[in-house]
């Protein structure tokens, strides 16, 4: 139901101009990219650091403290000049799985109706992404097959169905253009989305976005891009903001339409591969869908939307199970038709949300 705008990720604190060893998992090899929970569309990956040079003919030996972004290496190992060419080769994004698969996801969102005369709403969403490289292994395009159902629980007389789907594959493409401070973000998405009663062509829908990326210093990278929603009224939004990172333990996110700021929580170390955060942010929710109604068989379009405010614990384990647990208040609902039906404005709500990723 949410617009999948930002649902981007955590942000890494960008390195130094100067070549360092990168700390991350030492057993990644290849897969394509773990999409991150804060910010998903952020591609801070793309920023990581180059791998330390060597001189020709000499070994060296990292702090036993760092870890080289080099398969297979431990902290400790020796890299001579031979290795060392073979590691500049283009590699993958930090985290990422060693195959095809990258990452298994599912969310569970609850809406209460509070009252009889309240709307309801509940999701189960589910997806896989699957990573492919795209010329080279460090530009992937990403595949992510994705299904949802959303129960509407309504007030006597709505004329709505009891439950919508959302089925849709999304085809993603990041890439950094050579050394400098610019990146890309281009997706499309192919989607059905109905309540399967009949046939209509208007639940098929093209979407899609395209975000370009400046990092000015380190740590602080720009936003800029739209995203494109192919129905009536919102077909094009704008998407931008700054994400800052001024220490490893803080991220601002103020990127529209899901800002949020997030303070690192004790018993996790910045790039351990295990991290525990808590946030506060906002986002918007909406879905558009084809459906029969109920007491006519006639077909129609509903729309929906909402603002929300929430609150969130989130854990995130490199090669392991991710969770995240949010609480929310949601306001300003609104229910369109695309017949002459009035709308309907359900009142305010709470909002109960757990993701697991694995």
């Amino acid at each position: 139901m949410v617009l999948r705008l930002f649902a981007v990720t955590a942000v890494h604190a960008a390195p130094s101009t100067q070549p360092q060893f990168i700390a991350t998992p030492p057993t990644q090899q290849w897969g394509g990219q773990v999409v991150s929970e804060g910010v998903p569309y952020q591609p801070s990956v793309l920023f990581t650091g180059p791998v330390a040079p060597t001189t020709q003919g000499k070994q060296f030996s990292p702090p036993l403290d760092s870890s080289l972004r080099v398969a297979t290496l431990t902290p400790n190992a020796v890299l001579n000049a031979d290795e060392f060419t073979k590691a500049t080769e283009p590699q993958v994004p930090p985290g990422a799985r060693n195959g095809i698969f990258q990452k298994l996801f599912f969310t569970g969102t609850w809406l209460p109706q509070l009252d009889g005369d309240n709307l309801g709403w509940g999701d189960l969403e589910t997806g896989i992404v699957f990573g492919f490289p795209f010329f080279r292994r460090d530009t992937p395009l990403l595949i992510t097959p994705q299904f949802g159902v959303h129960f509407l629980d309504a007030p006597v007389g709505a004329d709505l169905p009891d439950r919508v789907y959302d089925s849709s594959f999304e085809f993603r493409h990041l890439r950094k253009f050579g050394g400098g401070p610019w990146a890309m973000d281009v997706a499309v998405t192919l989607g059905y989305y109905s309540d399967f009663e009949q046939g209509n062509g208007d639940a098929f829908r093209v979407t899609g976005r395209g975000l370009v990326v400046y990092e000015t210093t380190p740590g602080t990278k720009w936003v800029f891009g739209v995203g494109y929603y192919n129905r009536a009224g919102v077909s094009v939004l704008p998407i931008g903001g700054v994400i800052h990172q001024p220490s490893p333990d803080v991220k601002w996110e103020f990127i529209f339409p899901r800002p949020r700021i997030a303070w690192r929580l004790p018993g996790g170390i910045p790039g351990s591969g295990d991290e525990r955060w808590f946030y506060v942010g906002g986002e918007f929710g909406s879905g558009l869908w084809s459906i029969e109604r109920p007491s006519t068989k006639a077909q129609d379009i509903i729309i929906y939307s909402d603002y929300r405010v929430l609150a969130g614990y989130e854990r995130n384990i490199v090669g392991g199970l991710s969770c995240r647990y949010e609480f929310g208040y949601v306001f300003a609902r609104n229910f369109e038709f695309d017949s002459a039906t009035p709308d309907i404005e359900p009142d305010d709500t709470l909002l109960f949300r757990v993701g697991l990723t694995y």
